[in-house]
């Protein structure tokens, strides 16, 4: 009986909280992914470069442009051209097409960053 109670204050307070829960878990998730940018500069480089500034964008970049969003952008268009041709269901087409429209984005914004902050960070 006590665990039944504990459970449903448990679950309640999971409910309540769930935004405040999910930023809490974007940012620790955001703190192992980018360990790099939440610290200070580090002293006695050798090189001019600003590893603040470098170290995420280069990060960034590597995410956005990296194997895992092609691979993603390959299959949404496969199986959005697959769904079209066969003509299996709409949602299917609409979804991929996001994906493919979203990944070309990203992929997009990344050459971009990388373009426009070249010549600001050596």
């Amino acid at each position: 009986m006590k665990m039944e109670s504990f459970k449903n204050k448990a679950k309640k307070f999971l409910q309540e909280n769930r935004w405040t829960l999910l930023r809490i878990t974007l940012a620790v998730a955001a703190v192992a992914i980018f360990p790099d940018s939440v610290s200070y500069a580090q002293s006695g480089t050798t090189d001019d470069t600003i590893s603040v500034l470098t170290q995420p964008l280069s990060r960034m970049e590597s995410l956005m442009s990296g194997p895992v969003p092609k691979a993603i952008v390959t299959i949404g268009a496969a199986t959005g051209a697959a769904s079209w041709a066969l003509n299996i269901e709409n949602q299917i087409t609409k979804t991929a097409m996001r994906v493919v429209g979203g990944g070309s984005v990203a992929l997009g914004a990344a050459t971009f960053v990388s373009q426009t902050t070249g010549f600001l960070i050596p």
